[in-house]
């Protein structure tokens, strides 16, 4: 559903079957990456690992957390709560393409 909405505003979308595959297609994809929205419970690695990995090879990539167990990330990440509540989604995904847009106009 996410990746449909995200789509639907113009983004390139790369889908990925657990956090492992994530961090291979990041790895593997020569272009530029500028958000990742990852589960928090995933196969192989979890979400926090990935948001770790990844930002480690891509620095200033931007990673949106999202669960249906907990409520909250320690760090203050950004978070989505599961059920997705599509009016909530929207607007996550309004405010991820919106900040990518001011970055890219920035020069970074």
């Amino acid at each position: 559903m996410l990746g449909r909405a995200l789509k639907a505003e113009g983004a390139r979308v790369l889908s990925a079957h657990d956090g492992r595959n994530a961090l291979e297609i990041s790895r593997e994809y020569p272009g530029v990456i500028d958000a990742v929205i990852t589960d928090l419970s995933m196969p192989k690695i979890d979400g926090l690992e990935l948001r770790k990995l990844i930002s480690a090879e891509r620095p200033g990539i931007r990673v949106l957390l999202m669960s249906g167990y907990v409520f909250s990330v320690p760090d203050g990440a950004p978070f989505l709560r599961k059920p997705l509540d599509l009016v909530a989604m929207h607007q996550h995904v309004q405010d991820l393409l919106a900040s990518m847009r001011r970055t890219r106009r920035a020069g970074g």
